[in-house]
């Protein structure tokens, strides 16, 4: 049987429905500049008139969670230096930057802590993809020239590896060795564009050279809608790793 899983906004609005109508949960008094806080739990009654309100609202939003869009015939987990659950996400990013750019984008990048549940064996829901990335962040696709790519790979190397798509390379001494991009050696003269999270671009995550692209462009997608769009398109999926970081 599959868990209903509701948004925190949800959960937070049927915690309410549970308090009685009458008693205040947060009092702000501007004249006075001060704030008065007031316990809730258990011992408050249930407010029927409230669990009826939000109730239609629950169970549409139960119903859009429990929606399945593919099957899974293993467990997807994020590990260092290269997980299954990594390089699925790594991959449809950079897919998706690349079909909203109309062209090439080389590199993707996220981070392992962004993935914050593994998606499980057998079928997957909606509500799997929001535990996995409960998060706002949207797709950010920067350009760099080959030597900040190099720098890049150097900096990935230090925290032994997040999670990529389209660039490989081996971890020697916390250092990134022999470098390929589409299988071929980065050109420090070269430009490659690169998709991430704007998290990561805003100066979050162990890449500081993330931070300072010759070129950004913020796209209006949310990465949590591109993994749901693209998973439900595939039937079945299986995790694989590919030896895109090895150490």
């Amino acid at each position: 049987m599959r868990k209903t899983i509701l948004p925190a906004l949800l959960i937070s609005l049927f915690f309410l429905a549970s308090c009685s109508s009458t008693g205040t949960v947060y009092e702000y008094h501007s004249a006075k500049e001060e704030h008065l806080y007031f316990e809730i739990d258990n011992s408050l009654p249930d407010d029927p008139e409230m669990a009826a309100y939000l109730a239609p609202h629950i169970r549409d939003m139960a119903k859009k969670m429990d929606r399945v869009i593919t099957v899974s015939d293993g467990i997807f987990e994020k590990s260092s230096p290269e997980g299954p659950l990594g390089n699925l996400t790594a991959d449809i990013v950079r897919s998706r930057a690349t079909a909203e750019m109309r062209e090439t984008v080389h590199v993707g990048i996220l981070n392992n802590g962004g993935l914050r549940v593994p998606l499980p064996q057998g079928e997957i829901t909606v509500g799997h993809i929001y535990e996995l990335m409960p998060f706002e962040n949207y797709i950010a696709v920067l350009r760099f020239n080959g030597k900040q790519l190099l720098s890049i790979a150097d900096e990935l190397a230090r925290v032994n590896g997040e999670p990529v798509s389209g660039i490989r390379f081996r971890i020697v001494d916390g250092q990134a060795r022999d470098v390929l991009v589409d299988s071929d050696n980065v050109d420090p003269d070269a430009y490659y564009w690169v998709a991430t999270n704007n998290w990561m671009a805003d100066g979050g995550g162990a890449s500081s050279t993330l931070w300072e692209p010759l070129e950004r462009v913020n796209l209006d997608v949310l990465i949590r809608d591109a993994i749901i769009h693209n998973l439900e398109k595939k039937p079945i999926i299986s995790p694989a790793t590919d030896q895109r970081i090895r150490n």
